[in-house]
């Protein structure tokens, strides 16, 4: 059985105060603005409550309870788009990990380069 048939997947692209979020297999996608802002001057994610929160409300309004009942927890992939100068520190790696766990997915992969297409996305995931 292919469970990625089964599992949602979610592709999380992160900038400033800003995610864009899709769900591959429904081709859905949400722009949200953060407020209260989420990143500072330093770091894309320097308040870690408030881009749990907006990423909470993003996945919840992409993955009804419904479907999440009759799916298996989502795997994800986060992107961050900006600050990345001279690559992420293990902590900031830790953090984007642990924003994704803490919103309910079971697989976490982070990637840093161009963005992908959905067969990119799965591509990542599987490796």
């Amino acid at each position: 059985m292919d469970l990625t048939a089964v599992r949602p997947t979610l592709y999380l692209k992160l900038s400033c105060n800003q995610m864009h979020l899709s769900h591959l297999q429904s081709g859905r996608e949400l722009r949200l603005h953060a407020d209260p802002a989420f990143s500072n001057q330093r770091l894309l994610v320097a308040d870690f409550t408030a881009a749990q929160l907006l990423l909470q409300r993003a996945i919840a309004e992409l993955l009804p309870k419904r479907f999440m009942r009759l799916s298996l927890p989502p795997q994800l992939l986060i992107q961050p788009l900006e600050r990345l100068e001279g690559g992420l520190s293990q902590i900031e790696e830790r953090i984007l990990l642990e924003l994704g766990l803490g919103c309910g997915a079971r697989k976490v992969r982070l990637h840093l380069g161009a963005e992908l297409d959905s067969a990119g996305v799965l591509a990542k995931l599987r490796s």
